[in-house]
């Protein structure tokens, strides 16, 4: 026997467990392992969860504003971000996105799904040094790749070809952003295409969907899913509108999720700026978290950005972005609690289709033991990843 933790709590549950890892992965869960190992953690009666995962964040653009100015509004970071890309350099990427994990790593993240932008501007430059820095980590993190067409097909011309090479390259996932084309139909039309290549490719659809409140490109985006059966593979992201939809359209809409088993993923972090041009009271920047979660859609929560002009600050630190969503959503229960802290776990790893993952036997021995004993607590205080496990390894382990 390789490791044994001592004295876990586990979510779900009120006695605490003994977890025995071999050859990498868990082979007990049990009140208590007799068997001495090599190494042995005292939990120390506090939590004990997977590894966690970032399911929605943008590593190409991180640390961009340290070069330029945060913007006052989505459409001013949007013009930013496209104006900074053509000068973007593999290496430059490449650093600003290693910082990044290396952050990610110390927070006892050990898998991401990064949207990289692939269009005239950036060309693959982004997508190569992500692809670079997923095979330099692949024993630490696991770092899923979505092809993002962030500028849209009608008006970038390049931008459906370069799409299909990053797919040919090793894209994890396919995005989308109806919304920035010119109009309805080409926002529609701009659906069909990457669901379209989803399909064709056998890959995950991730979509940023309505981040604007005049938007409303869901309900074609559900029905599409359906139709081409990707149930269970597909992704909404952002979805704000459905906030400021009257309630009978927007449980319609929650229905067709349900119906067409989608994921969702709301970025409180930074989408709080997303309201910042609505007249009082100024719209949240999140979806219907509570309503979807009573549905039974399974939903989870992203980091986003980090220091660039979308979000001026932004950190690795699931716990910290799960009290903002808490605040943000109103989930004010303790049964939320326990809630959220399953939303960058368990729920983001149906997402991004992670295999043997979780806490019980024949799982991969990745997990973290936190600071804290309890849901509310963890929250509450921003847990810390005293100890971080991945494959049976030690990563980290804070001194006492």
């Amino acid at each position: 026997m390789d490791l044994v933790v001592r004295n876990a709590i586990l979510l779900g549950r009120e006695d605490p467990v003994d977890i025995s890892v071999s050859a990498g992965m868990i082979t007990s869960v049990r009140p208590r392992v007799q068997a001495r190992a090599d190494v042995e953690i005292d939990a120390d009666h506090k939590l004990v969860l997977p590894t966690f995962i970032e399911p929605h964040v943008h590593l190409d653009k991180a640390f961009l504003a340290e070069k330029l100015p945060e913007a006052e509004s989505m459409s001013e970071a949007r013009r930013r971000v496209r104006d900074a890309k053509a000068a973007f350099t593999e290496d430059d990427v490449f650093r600003r996105a290693e910082r990044c994990i290396r952050e990610a790593l110390l927070h006892g993240v050990t898998a991401i799904r990064t949207h990289v932008d692939v269009d005239s501007m950036a060309g693959l430059r982004s997508f190569r040094a992500l692809t670079r820095l997923k095979a330099m980590y692949s024993k630490t993190i696991k770092i899923q790749l979505v092809a993002f067409p962030q500028e849209g097909f009608s008006r970038d011309k390049e931008a459906f070809g370069l799409l299909e090479k990053a797919i040919e390259l090793g894209a994890g996932a396919v995005g989308g952003l109806p919304e920035t084309e010119g109009s309805l139909s080409e926002g529609i039309r701009h659906l069909e295409n990457v669901t379209r290549l989803a399909e064709e490719h056998n890959l995950p659809l991730d979509v940023h969907c309505d981040v604007q409140p005049y938007t409303s490109f869901i309900e074609h985006y559900a029905k599409l899913v359906k139709k081409v059966g990707l149930r269970g593979r597909a992704t909404a992201d952002h979805i704000i509108a459905l906030s400021y939809y009257d309630d009978s359209l927007a449980n319609s809409i929650i229905r067709e999720l349900k119906s067409s088993n989608m994921n969702v993923i709301t970025n409180p972090c930074t989408m709080m700026v997303g309201g910042s041009q609505d007249p009082p009271p100024r719209g949240r920047g999140i979806t219907r978290v509570k309503e979807i979660m009573r549905a039974g859609v399974n939903i989870a929560y992203g980091l986003d950005n980090v220091v660039d002009p979308y979000n001026p600050f932004g950190e690795f630190h699931p716990l910290k972005n799960g009290w903002l969503l808490a605040y943000e959503a109103q989930l004010n229960r303790e049964a939320d609690f326990e809630a959220i802290l399953r939303m960058p776990t368990y729920n983001s790893a149906l997402i991004l289709g992670l295999k043997g993952y979780g806490i019980e036997p024949g799982c991969s021995a990745d997990f973290n033991v936190l600071s804290e004993s309890t849901p509310r607590e963890a929250l509450r205080k921003g847990a810390t990843a005293n100890v971080v496990v991945k494959d049976g390894r030690i990563l980290s382990q804070v001194q006492s």
